[in-house]
């Protein structure tokens, strides 16, 4: 389940979910692309962070396998990533 973004690269159909979410509570998202880099650079409050983008089942690729981001499938488990450390309860973000 791809799409294809900017370039004719294909992306993971989760990344839209997820990124309007992250937007919407006002994080900076910016797409990146590239053998062995992470899908998505996120910026809240001066904090950046690097998510590698799946849906359901997939599997890193062989690039992947030692990557030291976090990958994140649903737009729930990219909230905690960015506001879990920060201790923003999610449920007051998006209620």
């Amino acid at each position: 389940m791809f799409r294809r973004g900017a370039g004719g690269k294909k992306r993971d159909t989760a990344e839209g979910p997820i990124v309007d979410a992250l937007r919407a509570v006002g994080v900076r998202v910016w797409y990146l692309g590239g053998v062995g880099l992470p899908d998505l650079l996120c910026c809240y409050r001066g904090r950046y962070s690097v998510f590698e983008v799946k849906t359901g089942k997939g599997r890193k690729t062989a690039a992947q396998v030692d990557i030291p981001w976090p990958v994140v499938r649903t737009p729930e488990e990219a909230l905690m990533e960015i506001f879990g450390s920060l201790k923003i309860p999610i449920d007051n973000l998006t209620a």
